[in-house]
């Protein structure tokens, strides 16, 4: 007889114990690259803030923040989502639109607050409608979150200032969380190519 040699195998239980380990591995890659960029953002934004918001009187942290946010993807493969910006761009108009509408109404004072919802749902529906219209419904949420912002913090201050702003620093957000989006994407396939 001819002794056999053995040689160390990977049974196929090893192997299927050794696959989860690689995802688990890719999927903290994903997180980590992901918290990275929410980071960056927030260190981008805070200086921006320090900048232009010194008195932190026009709320361009929160605005910018939360529409960087909600734009940058976690998935490494997914596209950047424009989606936010464009709710929040309609949501915006509308609700500059209801509240020239609320301020231009002179029979307002008498009946200010009831008016006011009444206001606030023709807004609701138009936004709806807008957003449905354009084929874009996954985004009504977010466009009717900008509406009630807008509407609701500018009849309370009384000026229409706040939606303009919100509109302006909501675009930045966006432009910064593109430029992350971009930069990580570089250093992603820079690091693919070295590996």
């Amino acid at each position: 007889h001819r002794r056999r040699h053995s040689f160390p195998t990977r049974r196929s239980s090893d192997l299927d114990l050794a696959q989860p380990r690689t995802r688990m591995h890719s999927k903290d890659f994903a997180n980590t690259v992901y918290v990275v960029k929410i980071l960056s953002c927030a260190i981008i934004m805070v200086l921006l803030a320090l900048i232009f918001d010194k008195d932190k009187d026009t709320n361009f942290f929160l605005w910018g923040s939360l529409t960087a946010f909600f734009t940058l993807q976690y998935d490494l493969k997914q596209k950047i989502n424009f989606n936010q910006v464009t709710g929040n761009f309609i949501g915006s108009v509308v609700g500059i639109i209801i509240w020239i509408a609320m301020s231009k109404a002179s029979f307002l004072h008498l009946y200010y607050i009831n008016l006011e919802y009444l206001f606030l749902v023709i807004g609701i529906t138009l936004t709806t409608i807008i957003c449905v219209s354009c084929k874009a419904s996954q985004f009504t949420g977010i466009a009717l979150s900008s509406f009630l912002i807008v509407t609701v913090y500018d009849v309370g201050h009384h000026t229409i200032d706040g939606a303009l702003l919100r509109i302006a620093y909501c675009l930045i957000g966006c432009l910064v969380a593109f430029l992350i989006e971009k930069i990580s994407l570089a250093i992603l396939s820079k690091t693919s190519h070295l590996t």
